[in-house]
């Protein structure tokens, strides 16, 4: 009996290492140029021939001050030294959207899906009532028509059985998409799984 509870525990595979995703500089760098191109193409309208400040009109400000504000956000995201998402034994740390922690006990499922606006997303269906009260509040928040927009977010939404699903940017961050997603499955294979 001892020596079959040894070789259960010797099959039993260690647990995956705790992963830490940061933003990328060049990924969030690209998108700085459409908002530097924006400020450029402010200035060079038929009504801002010349750079005078006085007598720029609020319309030809606020098209110069909104893409250099963008600029900034996406600056201060590349530089952010702070990883973005942390996998490990406790469960997903999530700093952008402004989560918190998702347990592993509080995860019912993850998936991967195309957005419109935030490229690819990890989608992640979660039980409210084992979450903290920040990431209760977040969810509660943030469910809304995101899944209307994609139909592999429709899917995954259906497929969750009702529970509400946290979607969280990937394709910022400085692996790859399909890395990271991989991640996420192992991760959910062995703690989640596990547990069902």
């Amino acid at each position: 009996m001892l020596a079959g509870k040894q070789q259960a525990a010797e099959k039993t595979p260690p647990p995956p290492a705790p992963e830490k995703l940061y933003p990328s500089k060049l990924k969030l760098g690209i998108l700085i140029l459409p908002c530097l191109l924006g400020v450029a193409m402010a200035l060079q309208s038929d009504e801002a021939a010349e750079f005078v400040l006085a007598e720029m009109r609020w319309t030809n400000l606020l098209a110069i001050l909104i893409p250099l504000f963008v600029a900034g956000l996406l600056l201060q995201m590349a530089f952010d030294r702070k990883p973005v998402v942390v996998f490990d034994e406790v469960g997903v740390h999530c700093r952008r959207p402004p989560i918190g922690l998702i347990p592993w006990s509080a995860v019912i499922g993850m998936g991967a899906a195309n957005a419109t606006l935030m490229r690819r997303v990890l989608m992640v269906a979660v039980d409210p009532g084992r979450l903290d009260e920040k990431a209760r509040t977040f969810v509660r928040n943030s469910i809304g028509f995101l899944p209307l927009i994609s139909p592999q977010m429709s899917k995954f939404q259906k497929a969750a059985k009702g529970y509400p699903s946290v979607h969280i940017p990937i394709s910022h961050l400085s692996r790859s998409t399909r890395e990271i997603e991989r991640l996420a499955q192992e991760f959910v294979l062995y703690y989640v799984a596990e547990d069902e």
